[in-house]
């Protein structure tokens, strides 16, 4: 759907710099820059420094076996996906009484992290929207769906469409939308900037509040222990919704069950492979009156 209204940034065109792993995942880290740029694009020296950033530290942590079977894991489940054998690949899980097939595309390698879940889940939602005004915060979909003509806003990503402008900085009317998405964008905000400023996702999310029209929904996915001071908030309430229902992934396998919110806060962010092993997903919708 069209924009309408006044926004403060611009729409930038080019190409997307690569915000993917040495192994997997899409998560961005420092002030607009993406945490390595793919494995297959490094030059000696930049594979040696992710060695140094990433692997040392982790096998310091985990010890040398543990980060070689992580490793293997890897490559087995990278090869297994892309053949399309693998359970998270070809497979379904369970959401709220119904099967949900899990989502599989090449880029970022969905079947090896959370996106196999959240954009399977997302890809539901904006079926039921059909027709209706949609807003994303975050460039996620655009990589993975056909024919998605909604508004797009992202503080970074360089690619045609986008508006690039920071999410508190959003100016348009009040009700503008008839749903506002978030696919595991909120943790970034105000952690992977210039200036660190944790209270910065509740002014995001009170923004994106004022843009859901009456009767319409705010729609977030958070991967659990990225960021701690967002958990807090969420499990709080700090930063309320009407509804939080969690995934949590295989510690084995890049499946996923249903459970408990309360059951899901404990799971550990992979900072190696940055992968998460729960998810949160929260709801809001604006009441009529």
């Amino acid at each position: 759907m069209g924009l309408s209204g006044r926004v403060r940034g611009t729409v930038r065109t080019g190409h997307k710099p690569q915000v993917c792993q040495m192994l997997s995942g899409s998560h961005q880290s420092g002030p607009g820059r993406p945490r390595a740029t793919m494995l297959a694009r490094m030059n000696p020296l930049e594979a040696l420094d992710v060695f140094k950033r990433r692997v040392v530290p982790a096998m310091r942590d985990r010890g040398a076996l543990t980060v070689l079977l992580t490793c293997v894991r890897w490559i087995v489940g990278y090869v297994l996906g892309r053949l399309g054998l693998s359970e998270a690949s070809k497979g379904s899980f369970t959401y709220e009484g119904r099967r949900v097939p899990y989502f599989r595309h090449n880029y970022h390698y969905t079947w090896l992290g959370e996106r196999n879940a959240e954009v399977a889940l997302a890809k539901e939602l904006f079926e039921a929207h059909a027709g209706e005004k949609i807003l994303e915060v975050g460039n996620v979909t655009h990589h993975y769906l056909d024919d998605v003509d909604h508004t797009v806003v992202d503080k970074y990503e360089v690619a045609p469409g986008v508006l690039n402008l920071d999410v508190v900085d959003i100016d348009l009317p009040e009700g503008s939308f008839d749903l506002v998405v978030a696919i595991s964008t909120l943790e970034h905000v105000g952690l992977d900037e210039d200036v660190l400023d944790p209270a910065k996702p509740a002014r995001a999310v009170d923004l994106l509040k004022s843009l859901v029209r009456p009767g319409g929904t705010l729609w977030v996915t958070h991967p659990v222990g990225y960021n701690p001071t967002l958990d807090a908030d969420l499990r709080s309430g700090a930063i309320a919704f009407d509804s939080l229902k969690a995934l949590r992934r295989s510690p084995s396998r890049n499946v996923w069950r249903q459970v408990d919110v309360d059951d899901v806060w404990d799971a550990a962010y992979d900072r190696f492979i940055f992968a998460a092993h729960g998810i949160v997903v929260a709801e809001w919708t604006r009441p009529l009156a």
